[in-house]
């Protein structure tokens, strides 16, 4: 296995592709949604600025409505950048089909990784 440096994490890695996969097929691309993709998302997020709170509420706003409340927030994190990246995992888990099911899986991913940038957070404040 080649690690993954965190600038390709950060520029490279498809996000979206590994949600709609992770969320459709069991197995070996729902443990690259869990795991690989989750850190990617949690570096480019905090690339541009999106903190743990917004996602958590997001994961919450996920769980209680679904994919489709989710994606008629008008504005689900502050910033154009910003908004555009969610509203692009959001797509590509609303691709997948409501279901409740995949809608918790998500909400779990989104809060899994606020908790990634968090723990980067806490890490780095302690080495300062």
């Amino acid at each position: 296995m080649t690690p993954i440096l965190d600038a390709e994490l950060m520029n490279g890695y498809d996000v979206e592709a590994a949600i709609t996969r992770g969320l459709l097929i069991d197995g070996a691309p729902r443990r690259v949604f869990g795991g690989e993709a989750a850190i990617a998302a949690s570096y480019q997020a905090e690339a541009l600025h999106i903190g743990p709170y917004p996602l958590n509420f997001l994961a919450q706003y996920v769980r209680a409505g679904g994919f489709a409340s989710a994606l008629d927030l008008p504005e689900p994190v502050i910033g154009p950048e910003a908004r555009e990246l969610v509203r692009g995992w959001l797509r590509a888990a609303a691709a997948t089909g409501a279901n409740l099911q995949r809608e918790v899986l998500f909400a779990h991913w989104l809060a899994s990784v606020a908790l990634l940038i968090a723990m980067r957070r806490d890490v780095r404040g302690k080495n300062s």
